[in-house]
């Protein structure tokens, strides 16, 4: 029986160094189990506090600087990159294609296009009438529309009693019908006096007549 219990006490005997080793390994285990709650408990607030920054960007938005977006910055502790600075209204009737590309939206490809309806149709008398560009649909319209303004006093008139047939065929309003109508009429009555006399030719409506009315000259 002695022989057992020295047997026992030998083998869970512990040198030193095995006891010194031992308590540091206890002492390190309790150091990771203890390290999250340590460092929870002396880490600082890194939250940003918005209140100031969405105060200021709300006098912005007063004072007509910027846009809301369609998000309206309302997603909580959301802070855009940057505050975009107030846009630059482009006129439309007398921008060329690099200003017109300053529109955000507008890439070459569409600044061309916005350039050829012009130019056939005289220039721009209301910039609704941006929708008539092709590929303009509400959706370009309504991204663009606040970046643009127009000066009718720029448009080009058609002297409606010199004009050809082949440069009033550009007119957009007007189909082949109705153009071979204008110059016929003009044949058989002579020249026009005012836009009353247009509305005599029985294919040209009220509605055409409104569109095609600011451009007319009668001289």
């Amino acid at each position: 029986m002695a022989d057992i219990k020295a047997k026992v006490k030998n083998y869970f005997s512990l040198t030193k160094k095995e006891w010194n080793g031992m308590v540091v390994l206890i002492i390190l285990i309790a150091l990771v189990l203890t390290a999250p709650y340590i460092n929870r408990l002396f880490r600082k607030d890194n939250t940003i506090n918005t209140t100031g920054f969405n105060a200021a960007l709300a006098q912005l938005k007063k004072a007509g600087y910027i846009k809301p977006s369609s998000s309206d910055y309302n997603k909580p502790g959301a802070i855009p990159n940057s505050v975009p600075h107030p846009k630059t209204i482009i006129e439309i009737n007398g921008a060329d294609s690099a200003h017109l590309t300053q529109i955000d939206g507008v890439g070459p490809a569409f600044a061309k296009r916005i350039i050829y309806y012009r130019e056939r149709l005289g220039g721009f008398v209301d910039k609704e009438q941006l929708k008539e560009v092709f590929g303009m649909d509400d959706l370009k319209y309504n991204e663009i529309k606040d970046q643009v303004k127009v000066d009718p006093s720029r448009i080009h008139k058609i002297n409606i009693n010199t004009i050809t047939f082949d440069k009033l065929r550009l007119m957009p309003y007007l189909s082949y019908k109705q153009v071979s109508a204008v110059v016929e009429y003009r044949k058989q009555h002579g020249n026009y006096t005012s836009i009353a006399d247009v509305k005599n030719i029985a294919i040209i409506d009220d509605g055409i007549l409104r569109k095609i009315g600011p451009y007319l000259s009668f001289k």
